[in-house]
């Protein structure tokens, strides 16, 4: 006891005043200086309700500490820390998104890119609106409103709704129905998708074909177009030409009848005498060729008709006159 009442209370101050600045300073240290980690800075638009020691989130899963928020000049610079196995490239984004419905958020960080950054601009980060800023954004639009007619509007929908509540409730379900379908046929919706993708690209693939083919096309209505032209000419000379046979036909008839009937009475005489005609012709084929036998070089009847005193051919031969 009587050693420590000699000690000087000057010096015990001064320790006592260096151990508290020793203490703030690791505390201060321990704070700001994060091990195990690395430091990056987002530039916001504005705060969107971020605050300092709120979750930094990588793909859904915490891995870093909002460290601070501060304005520099009219955007907001938020410094946060990540593990140091999370590398962010050059294309890496940031976004501010809603925690719960009591007011947290936490900072959404995707890694993209190459290399390292320690900054993101603010054209890769983005923030969720707020209440105030859709109420500031539709006052204007709202104040243009006329406030009668859309009463009288919002009044006729009722009246609508009232009176058509009955097929209302069918139709619902009716989408419910369909939905339920598509739902339970997603498979089969995907297949036919795939399915129309294949086609659509074996259609691009073939476009030039079918720009040829329809090319051709062209070419072939052209020629048809240019031949129908004659096919229609050609119509019209046959119907002249119907037209004068069906003139002369109608000067001549008078004159063509009787010779006409002349020619009936002909080939009627001719069939009645058709017996007659056979007969002729059977009884008239055998004295033909017996005459012609006759006039023949065998029987030398020519020789005889030219000269009878002549001697037959072979017999002048036998005579030595060949």
């Amino acid at each position: 006891m009587i050693a420590l009442g000699r000690r000087d209370p000057f010096r015990l101050g001064l320790v006592t005043i260096a151990v508290g600045a020793v203490i703030a300073v690791l505390v201060g240290v321990v704070s700001f200086v994060s091990f195990g980690t690395r430091s990056y800075t987002a530039v916001l638009a504005q705060t969107a309700g971020l605050r300092s020691g709120e979750d930094v989130e990588v793909y859904g899963v915490p891995k870093g500490e909002v460290k601070s928020v501060k304005l520099a000049g009219d955007t907001v610079e938020v410094r946060f820390v990540l593990d140091k196995d999370i590398d962010l490239g050059d294309r890496s984004t940031a976004a501010v998104k809603v925690a719960t419905l009591l007011g947290t958020h936490y900072l959404a960080v995707t890694p993209a890119g190459r290399g390292r950054t320690e900054t993101i601009p603010l054209a890769r980060t983005s923030v969720p609106f707020n209440l105030q800023d859709v109420l500031e954004k539709g006052t204007a639009n709202l104040e243009q409103l006329d406030p009668e007619l859309l009463a009288r509007a919002l009044t006729e929908a009722s009246k609508t709704l009232t009176a058509t509540n009955q097929q209302i409730g069918p139709a619902l379900t009716g989408i419910a129905r369909l939905s339920e379908a598509v739902e339970s046929r997603s498979d089969q919706t995907g297949q036919l998708l795939a399915a129309a993708r294949g086609v659509t690209s074996q259609l691009s693939a073939s476009s030039t074909d079918i720009v040829a083919l329809m090319r051709q096309a062209n070419l072939v209505i052209a020629e048809i177009t240019r031949r129908r032209e004659a096919i229609h000419t050609l119509l019209v000379e046959t119907t002249t030409l119907a037209q004068n046979l069906g003139g002369v036909i109608d000067e001549t008839r008078q004159d063509m009848a009787p010779a006409f009937r002349q020619l009936n009475a002909v080939l009627t005489t001719l069939r009645e005498q058709d017996a007659n005609l056979k007969d002729v012709l059977g009884k008239i084929a055998p004295t033909v060729r017996y005459f012609a036998n006759a006039t023949g070089s065998g029987a030398w009847g020519d020789l005889w008709l030219k000269d009878p005193a002549l001697p037959p051919d072979d017999l002048s031969c036998k005579l030595g006159g060949c």
